[in-house]
């Protein structure tokens, strides 16, 4: 299974150190507000543990998405990635 953890959270130094905690526990950055990983549901209890410490559910918002490998594997880009990937080059979120 694939986590997926998109989020808006208005304070930047919140959203900083949500970003930073997400790639602690082994998620990669693939938009300016997007993760994904390996996950199951203990990984998804741990991101709103992490979001219920962190963010104000008034103002901020989490999405916790748990993708099979089916869904994950026919996942399509279109534009230009957050990461600095090579044109022409095939890449694969492991």
């Amino acid at each position: 299974m694939r986590l997926l953890v998109v989020y808006d959270i208005s304070n930047n130094a919140v959203r900083e150190e949500f970003a930073r905690r997400l790639q602690n526990i082994g998620l990669t950055r693939i938009q300016r507000s997007c993760f994904i990983g390996r996950g199951d549901q203990n990984k998804v209890k741990q991101v709103l543990r992490l979001a219920e410490r962190l963010l104000e559910a008034k103002r901020d918002v989490v999405h916790v998405i748990l993708l099979d490998e089916y869904s994950f594997r026919n996942v399509r880009c279109f534009g230009t990635p957050f990461t600095n990937l090579v044109e022409g080059e095939d890449y694969v979120l492991t």
